[in-house]
């Protein structure tokens, strides 16, 4: 599994290209999904998230006192999309209904590598999918990105209760919704890490 802080330090430290190519790889997609709820439109959040990007190899030396990567390129991301909005609607250019098609037809998104076995990634990616967006949002940064709840509740512009709430009805929905394949797999690494113990006893 990549350590990120690590391989962030290396960005900062030691211009490491390399180090910089597993940070982009890792959260480009993640970035990526963020920004298109804000534009609406991938070619927006293209452009956001290879701004960031470029920003972070331009300035990484001004960054060397950034700890925790993740929550500073959200923050970066949420921050770039409003503002290409703003630019967007001044210059009224978007052709939001056709490119927004292309984009649900076309993406394909790959289940995160660090599971053990398929099976359980897929019914956990497509369990995960089902839940509502606010709450979907809120399971993945802090249960897949790390991110911490008040991190979460600044990045979104909610209370820190409000964040709590939407992570534990996403947990219980996702226990409802893979009942009967939980009482099975308790053992699983993914599953262990997502689901706290408690909930996974009530399905003994």
């Amino acid at each position: 599994m990549t350590n990120i802080r690590e391989v962030w330090e290396k960005v900062v430290r030691d211009n490491d290209k390399k180090a910089f190519g597993i940070l982009f790889d890792f959260y480009y997609p993640k970035l990526f999904s963020f920004s298109v709820r804000y534009t609406k439109l991938p070619s927006g959040a293209e452009e956001v998230v290879s701004d960031v990007f470029y920003n972070i190899l331009k300035d990484r030396y001004k960054l060397k006192n950034i700890r925790r990567i993740g929550p500073y390129l959200y923050r970066a991301v949420k921050n770039k999309s409003l503002s290409w909005l703003r630019d967007q609607e001044k210059n009224q250019t978007l052709d939001s209904i056709e490119q927004l098609e292309d984009y649900l037809i076309d993406e394909t998104e790959e289940p995160e590598t660090f599971a053990e076995d398929f099976e359980t990634m897929i019914l956990l990616d497509n369990a995960v999918g089902q839940l509502p967006a606010q709450r979907q949002t809120v399971y993945r940064l802090i249960r897949e990105d790390g991110l911490y709840i008040e991190e979460v509740a600044e990045l979104l512009s909610l209370s820190h209760r409000t964040v709590e709430k939407h992570l534990e009805l996403a947990i219980k929905e996702l226990c409802l919704t893979l009942k009967a394949y939980l009482k099975d797999q308790r053992q699983h690494p993914r599953i262990r890490k997502i689901f706290p113990r408690s909930f996974l006893f009530f399905f003994l």
